[in-house]
């Protein structure tokens, strides 16, 4: 009998969090659901601990594959499972106990529906919450749409996937997201292309093609810690900038077949490019004087919008990517493409 719910956990070297890790899972309220491990040739000893645990748990199987990075091990997973429902556990991280269950239940309740979403706790190695927390800071919930955050709601298409030009994220990790198998079908797998950060590309297509139930009573980690392939160092770096920029057009792309005409020929996606490229340009002066004399250049000779922005900066107004949800979702209702959100759930 198909399972209703494949759980996968990729993993290479991360022996000190596998405990917990599949502790949290076999210790899920729901049952109903095939185990799958894909470990990178592991030389840790966490293949040795995985075998060992997969010898008491007729649930469990596993495949060794070559190490070529998170998203072509997530991608095996997905390939060589069968459940309606898909859960990256990635192997450092945890979650509630009801957490599998909880999501489950939105998807079934509603059809419509290819993402369950939940809230993120960010901890450290050991298991200590760190704060100030990366979720929902760096996140369009922070300051733009906080009033969502512990209020189940679902978000239609393609709100989500046009929150993404603000260059935030609107999920965090993977771990958040139960998925739909069939919506793989329609977005395709987990892209490579832009290194550890392209995960943002497929949530991007996710969103603008795939309505998402928020369930705010249950929780996935993050956990960040030394072993971790994640990156911050270069997050304004002019590479990282330049591959948002890529992952942006490639998603709308990419998505669409799927998209309202009123969507593909938005204004958004030139006004948000030029809006981007403002802030990562003021972001790279060091100086508040190099700043200054960089913004009143942009009165001159910038965009229209970008003009605005630096009105509204001076006037000491909230900037464009935090009033952007709000603005977005506007959009889309007066196109009669809304409502975006929808509390009824």
């Amino acid at each position: 009998m198909i399972p209703k719910v494949s759980i996968c956990v990729p993993n290479l070297n991360m022996l000190p969090f596998l405990p917990e890790r599949f502790e949290s899972i076999l210790c899920q309220s729901h049952t109903d659901f095939e185990l799958f491990v894909f470990d990178s040739h592991s030389d840790d000893g966490a293949w040795e601990f995985i075998q060992r645990l997969a010898s008491r748990d007729k649930r469990m199987r596993l495949m060794q594959g070559p190490r070529e990075g998170p998203y072509p091990a997530w991608n095996q997973c997905v390939a060589h499972t069968t459940g309606e429902f898909v859960y990256i556990a990635t192997s450092d991280d945890t979650m509630a106990d009801d957490c599998i269950e909880k999501l489950l239940r939105a998807l079934e309740r509603n059809e419509h529906c290819d993402l369950a979403h939940c809230p993120l706790r960010v901890i450290d190695a050991a298991n200590v919450p760190i704060v100030p927390s990366r979720w929902p800071s760096t996140t369009v919930f922070a300051s733009d749409l906080p009033e969502l955050i512990n209020l189940r709601h679902i978000r239609k298409a393609p709100y989500d996937g046009l929150l993404h030009l603000t260059g935030r994220h609107v999920y965090l990790s993977v771990t958040q997201l139960l998925i739909r198998r069939t919506l793989f079908r329609k977005i395709g797998p987990f892209p490579n292309k832009w290194g550890n950060i392209s995960d943002f590309n497929w949530e991007m297509r996710a969103g603008l093609v795939a309505d998402t139930v928020h369930v705010p009573d249950t929780w996935a980690s993050w956990r960040l810690h030394a072993r971790q392939a994640t990156n911050f160092d270069d997050l304004q770096s002019p590479e990282r900038l330049k591959n948002l920029e890529e992952m942006i057009a490639d998603a709308i792309r990419h998505s669409s077949p799927f998209l309202d005409p009123e969507v593909l020929d938005c204004p958004w996606t030139r006004v948000t490019h030029n809006l981007r490229t403002y802030y990562a340009d003021l972001g790279s002066r060091r100086s508040k004087m190099d700043r200054r004399l960089f913004q009143l250049g942009q009165l001159l000779v910038g965009e229209p919008e970008v003009r605005a922005e630096v009105i509204n900066a001076f006037s000491r107004e909230r900037k464009w990517p935090r009033r952007a949800p709000h603005r977005i979702r506007l959009w889309l209702e007066k196109k009669g493409l809304g409502p975006a959100i929808n509390y009824e759930t």
